[in-house]
């Protein structure tokens, strides 16, 4: 159980981490933030946060920890800077990471942090930004399970399933696998759209149908609601934001010794979408890589 007095830090506050820190708020718990770009923590400022300079600053002001950086570059600065939160961490604080990055640095900032007295919990998630504003994601845990009682409430604030996978790096090793999945389902729902548009079916009708059966993903469903609905083809969901996912889940495969068939197609298509101007369009843009010019 976890005090609704104890000071919760929160460092990333993207599409994501925003609305993640903003749950915490509501929950009541006294909130600390740091964003690389200190323009994302003004809404959270004026709902009552604390946003300061440094991530060290994070780390000297709360008992826990949480985060949604970017990428692999941003936990190295983030935590390993000289200002960073590896710095000022203190014995007995937990520290949990939300973002996807690879999973030998998640067990080497543990190792930096443990050093340290603190702990580190790997913490990935999936959901989207719509879950994060719900708080329904789904979020799966590496690192040491004993830490788990002590976060699960702030945890649970965003997340309505928490589960424990094993090790340090063992959470992101199954947001790899997620990952994986999630990008082949989107190239999938794009060809399939592509056809039905060129066949001129109605996408109301053929998303009840092939959402009641085998065929249905959470991707398919996703990508047909926004194109029946002629949603924009700007979002927080894009299209760039899978393609490290798609390197780090390649290398995963590659250290286990398995010669994947479908991702290294997959990952070259989002790779080209990204280089033809579409790399910030929503998911479902992707259907553009597939129609027939007119």
């Amino acid at each position: 159980m976890t005090d609704r007095s104890t000071v919760v830090g929160f460092v990333g506050l993207g599409a994501m981490g925003s609305r993640m820190a903003a749950r915490l708020l509501e929950a009541g718990y006294p909130l600390v933030v740091y964003n690389r770009s200190p323009e994302r923590a003004a809404a959270l400022e004026a709902a009552s946060a604390e946003a300061v300079a440094t991530p060290a600053q994070v780390a000297e002001r709360a008992q826990i920890v949480c985060g949604c950086l970017l990428d692999g570059d941003a936990i190295e600065q983030v935590y390993g800077g000289p200002d960073g939160l590896i710095s000022r961490s203190r014995r007995g604080q937990v520290y949990v990471e939300h973002g996807t990055f690879a999973p030998h640095l998640a067990r080497d900032v543990a190792a930096r942090l443990g050093a340290r007295g603190a702990t580190f919990l790997d913490a990935p998630v999936t959901g989207g930004p719509e879950a994060a504003s719900s708080g329904n994601l789904t979020m799966m845990i590496g690192g040491p399970a004993k830490a788990l009682p002590e976060v699960s409430d702030v945890l649970g604030s965003y997340a309505a399933r928490i589960r424990y996978i094993g090790d340090s790096g063992a959470g992101l090793e199954l947001k790899l696998v997620n990952q994986l999945l999630v990008s082949c389902h989107v190239v999938a729902a794009a060809e399939a759209i592509a056809i039905l548009r060129q066949l001129r079916l109605p996408l109301d009708v053929a998303s009840e149908v092939l959402n009641a059966g085998w065929a249905a993903s959470a991707m398919l469903e996703r990508s047909l609601t926004r194109h029946r609905n002629e949603l924009s083809e700007e979002s927080d969901v894009t299209i760039d934001g899978l393609v490290e996912p798609q390197r780090l889940a390649a290398q995963l495969a590659a250290g286990l010794g398995l010669d994947l068939a479908l991702l290294p197609t997959v990952a070259k298509l989002f790779a080209d979408a990204s280089m033809n101007g579409m790399a910030k369009k929503d998911l479902a843009a992707l259907v553009r890589m597939f129609q027939k010019e007119e």
